[in-house]
């Protein structure tokens, strides 16, 4: 009975997250807000507890050129139709960068106002970066200062792909190298190649191009 009432409170919880999201210029989607914001994408995700009263997830953003020319790499151009929610929730995407994690405590009587409080604060945090880093070097030196906490892999699939869109691919063919003989298989398999396969093709053969 608890469970269930837990769940029928969480349920609720959500038609407010989403109603406020939608309010501060955010789409929603399942669990996750999202906006792009000049060439960038940014997402929040959002995860309730009524047993707690807890709400938490993380905000995150990416170039949206990233995941163009990964579906191009990995020979998935019809991604690219995709709406904008499928750089954050489908299958065959690179993650965002992480740049804030939040749990907050609400009070259920003043949930909405809570909501708006956490929002206010993201929005803020999206107004810097979005001032702040404006193209794909910026973004490279953001990630550079702001290393994961939580796995350095999705820091090196997302300088990979930032180093192959600034066509400096002995840097990417460098850190593919490296994860190749560090991480092993990387998150997506092909057939019998992975991604990081396939991104040594690319960059050997847009290097043979461009240099005869």
């Amino acid at each position: 009975m608890v469970l269930s009432l837990n769940k029928q409170k969480e349920k609720e919880w959500k038609i407010i997250i989403k109603e406020q999201a939608k309010l501060n210029g955010w789409k929603f989607n399942g669990w996750f807000a999202y906006k792009a914001i000049e060439n960038f994408f940014y997402e929040i995700t959002f995860y309730t507890s009524a047993y707690n009263n807890s709400i938490n997830g993380s905000v995150g953003f990416k170039p949206l050129i990233i995941d163009e020319r990964f579906w191009e790499i990995v020979d998935l151009n019809d991604n690219k139709r995709m709406p904008l929610s499928f750089r954050a929730n489908g299958a065959f995407v690179i993650s965002s960068k992480n740049v804030y994690d939040y749990n907050i405590t609400v009070i259920p009587e003043t949930l909405k106002a809570d909501v708006n409080i956490l929002l206010n604060k993201i929005n803020q945090k999206v107004a810097e970066l979005s001032s702040e880093i404006t193209d794909i070097e910026k973004f490279i030196n953001y990630i550079e200062q702001h290393p994961s906490k939580k796995s350095k892999w999705s820091d090196i699939d997302l300088l990979i792909m930032s180093f192959i869109v600034q066509k400096k691919y002995n840097k990417a063919l460098s850190l593919v190298n490296v994860a190749k003989k560090n991480r092993g298989m990387c998150s997506w398999d092909f057939d019998d190649k992975d991604f990081y396969d396939l991104a040594i093709e690319y960059c050997q053969e847009k290097r043979s191009v461009a240099n005869p």
